[in-house]
């Protein structure tokens, strides 16, 4: 009998490149001469290639580096002997493949508009000098040991950055990314909204996370959200019909939306949907409050009630309440639809520092480098201990869940997760904060998707933590 599974895995090896190759193709070659940038506003003409190009030639497409920069940093990482030598290593032994991509190329935001968040004065966060060499601290993964530096080239990590009680004392960049380029958070923009529902509870705007949503929204009294709690929006265990995971674009839910959206935006309202439009048609598979399911839809519809309760946009929200109160240090942007209102689940594009800023407030039970306290530390408390089970498409270990957070690294840490391996990761026992920003997708040899390097940043955060952490 023929052994099938060297010729399978050639034909997922060559798959996987060449179909990096014709997502990467847009932004590895460029017109001689920039077209004009089309603006993030309504297009009345359809996106030429060449104005798209122009933009990643003069590094404004959103979370993405200027092309020379890109080139550069990603040609570095994907020309290196090392990178191809983990890389075959993890297919032949780990059976997994990752997507050698010079940077992400999953961009809704190029196809529908943003808005800022607006910053006010910053606070600035103060630097120090690690104990030992960042990039050389070591860590076991697979039965192999490992450097810092070797997860930065080998697992397509754009930024990794290091606070200890308070002071950033590490920070590096690969792929053209860099200190004042900016990165989309994906996912970890759900933990954003979680924390604003936490300062509307603390403000009395919010009576219980017991409330039914139409309390707050009563446009969805005659829908199947009826009924559904705050709680178990917070906790994914609203009961409705959603599936971001699956591998089928045409059944994956989060695709289907950016699409209706799109069409809805270049069409004005002829054809698609809008956000509150697609969140009122959705049907209910269960009872809430029994089983997790990962569904970006309830995090949309608690930026809703955010909206609703404070009589604004949710990008204004999250200026007014977050980003101005902890003196980040740029502007960030969120996705909208057509109407304006934003897709608050996976949108948020900010400087990496920031994401710093935020994760230490969230280490500090709430409370700011100036002093100033965000969001209650009761509300910390509740958003980030006691997790429920649950587990993240591709990761290896089962893990848990809270208000829209993970469970961390450590046993009192926790976590915001985004696609492609955005992590904010907090360590409270070292008292230290670790973020890592990337475009990491990885299937197995089967053709599953295969995770996005949690397990292994996990145990990179560990290692670092032992190293440079510590509370004195």
């Amino acid at each position: 009998m023929k052994n099938h599974t060297r010729p399978a895995r050639r034909a997922i090896v060559g798959a996987s490149i060449l179909l990096s190759l014709a997502l990467a193709l847009p932004v590895l070659v460029a017109p001689s001469q920039a077209a004009p940038l089309i603006k993030p506003n309504r297009l009345s003409q359809h996106v030429e290639a060449r104005s798209l190009l122009a933009a990643v030639q003069g590094g404004e497409l959103l979370g993405t580096p200027p092309l020379p920069a890109l080139v550069t940093g990603a040609g570095a990482t994907l020309t290196s002997p090392d990178f191809w030598a983990n890389w075959t290593h993890d297919v032949l032994q780990n059976n997994r493949v990752l997507l050698p991509l010079p940077t992400d190329v999953i961009k809704p935001d190029v196809v529908l508009p943003h808005v800022r968040v607006e910053n006010g004065a910053t606070n600035p966060l103060p630097t120090a000098t690690p104990r030992t060499n960042f990039r050389r601290i070591t860590y076991q993964w697979a039965g192999r040991t490992r450097s810092v530096g070797d997860f930065l080239r080998d697992t397509n990590t754009d930024a990794i950055l290091v606070a200890r009680n308070g002071s950033l004392v590490a920070q590096a960049f690969a792929n053209g990314y860099s200190a004042s380029q900016t990165h989309h958070a994906w996912s970890m923009t759900k933990s954003y909204v979680s924390t604003l529902i936490g300062i509307a509870q603390d403000e009395g705007r919010i009576a219980s996370l017991d409330d039914p949503v139409q309390r707050y929204i009563p446009e969805l009294a005659n829908t199947a959200w009826k009924g559904t709690s705050i709680r178990n929006l917070l906790l994914m265990r609203s009961g409705m019909r959603w599936d971001e995971h699956t591998e089928k674009i045409n059944q994956n839910d989060q695709f289907l939306q950016w699409i209706d959206m799109a069409l809805d935006y270049y069409s004005n309202g002829s054809m698609g949907r809008t956000r509150n439009e697609y969140l009122r048609d959705m049907p209910r598979v269960g009872l809430q409050g029994k089983e997790f399911n990962y569904n970006s839809a309830n995090t949309q519809v608690l930026g809703w009630v955010l909206e609703s309760i404070y009589k604004r946009p949710l990008n204004k929200v999250l200026s007014m309440k977050l980003w101005k109160p902890l003196g980040m240090q740029a502007h960030a942007d969120l996705m909208t639809d057509r109407k304006g209102d934003v897709l608050g689940s996976m949108s948020l594009q900010a400087l990496p520092i920031d994401y710093v800023r935020f994760g230490e407030m969230m280490r500090n039970g709430g409370l700011a480098a100036n002093g100033r306290q965000i969001v209650s530390s009761n509300w910390v408390h509740q958003a980030t201990t006691g997790m429920l089970p649950a587990q993240d498409a591709g990761d290896l270990r089962p893990s848990a869940y809270g208000f829209q957070w993970w469970s961390g690294a450590t046993p009192k840490g926790f976590q915001a997760n985004g696609f492609q391996g955005q992590f904010t990761t907090v360590v409270p026992e070292q008292c230290v904060t670790a973020v890592r920003l990337a475009h990491t997708i990885q299937f197995s040899t089967s053709g599953e998707f295969g995770g996005q390097g949690d397990d292994e940043w996990k145990a990179v955060v560990r290692a670092v933590s032992r190293s440079i952490g510590g509370c004195a």
